[in-house]
């Protein structure tokens, strides 16, 4: 029985195998370009890039590990090492995600504030880190994080190191970052208020971007005229989970956007949300 059945595993394993291979060729040499998800994960942020040399970064993980089947879906199944991960600020929304994808990803390096904030979340997220080694970054304003020779990220807020610091509004300690591709560029404000924007706006940091990932989920503490007149974007993406109880994004926001003439995608609305850019063009996809 089993000799009879040998010649049907030998052709479905070489069968698999010319799959795999032929993937794993048209994955890495198929032409590509700059991928952005802004991931549907609920009420929380969670955006992944993938560079055309393959290196990827994820921005935050939203509330659950809703993440982990994102990544499934955006990362080649064999994948299991993310280049960069950045914390924008530990907030469970932005945390919790990043926990399981530590757990379950090998991360070459993790970005973040560092300030002080007392909660089990956050505790655990610094007991994982320890535990695997992972390489972790304090972010400030000047740093110019590269992943290639036409990308990279310029830090732009906090602008002095807020490691081991207690905030009163741990939004104060936000990490905002202006991701560039090429001529193409991304401003992350992560959950950053009105003060942090002004801060920005005030000291002329170089905002101005083709997508604005819009501040706190599209709330009324956030996005401001200034703001968006500094940035003076095409798109505007707003991370938000559907029939939140904040009523996010706020109507003024909304219609602040669009009175800019920006194009607004909502995760809430829209599910995930991808761009794609050559380096010249930044292109959102159907």
């Amino acid at each position: 029985m089993i000799r009879r059945n040998i010649p049907a595993f030998l052709f479905l394993f070489s069968a698999l195998s010319c799959i795999v291979i032929w993937y794993t060729v048209y994955y890495y040499e198929a032409p590509r370009h700059l991928a952005i998800h802004f991931f549907d994960v609920g009420q929380g942020d969670s955006i992944f890039l993938e560079l055309p040399n393959h290196r990827q970064v994820l921005i935050d993980g939203g509330p659950t590990n809703a993440v982990l089947a994102k990544l499934g879906n955006a990362m080649p199944f064999w994948d299991r090492t993310i280049d960069l991960v950045i914390l924008t600020h530990p907030h469970a929304d932005h945390l919790d995600g990043l926990i399981e994808v530590l757990k379950r990803y090998e991360v070459g390096m993790v970005l973040e504030s560092g300030a002080a904030y007392a909660t089990p979340d956050y505790d655990e997220w610094n007991k994982l880190l320890r535990t695997t080694h992972t390489r972790v970054v304090y972010a400030h304003a000047g740093q110019h994080i590269m992943l290639s020779k036409e990308s990279g990220f310029d830090i732009l807020y906090p602008f002095e190191n807020a490691a081991e610091k207690r905030f009163t509004n741990i939004h104060d300690s936000m990490v905002v970052s202006r991701f560039f591709y090429g001529s193409t560029s991304v401003l992350f404000m992560g959950d950053a208020e009105r003060p942090v924007e002004y801060q920005l706006v005030g000291v002329g940091a170089h905002l101005a971007a083709d997508i604005l990932k819009a501040g706190h989920h599209g709330s009324k503490t956030s996005t401001t005229q200034a703001l968006l007149d500094a940035v003076r974007p095409h798109f505007s993406a707003i991370s938000v989970g559907r029939k939140n109880r904040y009523g996010h994004p706020h109507q003024d926001v909304v219609d602040r956007i669009a009175a800019a003439g920006i194009s607004l995608f909502r995760t809430d609305t829209n599910g995930d949300i991808i761009f794609e850019s050559d380096g010249m063009r930044m292109i959102p996809l159907p």
